[in-house]
């Protein structure tokens, strides 16, 4: 039986796919790896741990309804409180942060959801790896945050680089590595290179159409990208 502390966590990390990996596959094997710096899980510390855990379905609601300023609230208290208890290097600690950036970037406030994204991948990539699927994730994250400000050199940077690992670790058939050419593609589109940008897409759309099927989401966003691409080129 799950204790109520592994219940939670198993409930943001649940959550932190939900918010952050708009139409991406996401795998058991993705969750991250425990931090070498983890303190040791003490009664006192499991307290604290729930106490800031106690409002998360709520906050999680809140933001589900578009309530970004209240969450956003109760995810930077979450936040404090696991660094504090847990460290700022710690798997659970750095979910967190993620659907705070996330709240932060529900509000508009891209430029603080930036430096949060930011901060977390440095994190990550120190503890986890460069080539870690939760770096990646992070990594995507990043881009996403930049694409909203326009930043879009530096955002395809991020996508083509997370694209060329998932591509060469998880195969040009997975369906990660599908979302990763998807997003490139709008990036690339909103920069107005739509012969690249239409072949990446159809590209995400083959894969999730062979992997998903034709009636999948993914698949049906990819087929609509395309099309869309397609009658920009023909004007």
């Amino acid at each position: 039986m799950k204790t109520p502390l592994r219940s939670a966590r198993f409930a943001i990390f649940t959550a932190v796919a939900f918010v952050l990996t708009t139409h991406s596959v996401l795998h058991a094997k993705d969750k991250p790896a425990p931090s070498a710096q983890q303190k040791k899980l003490t009664p006192e510390v499991k307290k604290q741990l729930e106490k800031a855990l106690a409002p998360f379905s709520e906050s999680m609601k809140l933001y589900e309804q578009g309530n970004y300023g209240e969450a956003e609230k109760q995810f930077r208290a979450a936040a404090n409180i696991y660094e504090r208890v847990l460290g700022a290097e710690h798997p659970d600690t750095l979910s967190i942060r993620k659907l705070l950036a996330a709240a932060l970037r529900g509000q508009g406030k891209n430029a603080e959801a930036e430096q949060e994204h930011r901060a977390v991948l440095k994190v990550m990539e120190r503890v986890l790896g460069a080539e870690h699927p939760d770096t990646l994730m992070s990594r995507n994250n990043l881009a996403g945050v930049l694409r909203a400000q326009g930043k879009n050199v530096e955002a395809e940077q991020e996508y083509r680089a997370v694209l060329e690992v998932r591509e060469r670790e998880l195969g040009a058939e997975n369906p990660n590595t599908a979302q990763s050419c998807y997003n490139l593609a709008l990036c690339l589109e909103d920069q107005n290179k739509l012969p690249e940008a239409v072949a990446f897409m159809q590209r995400a759309e083959q894969v999730w159409i062979k992997v998903l099927g034709a009636d999948y989401p993914n698949s049906m966003h990819a087929k609509e990208g395309r099309e869309r691409i397609e009658a920009k080129m023909k004007r």
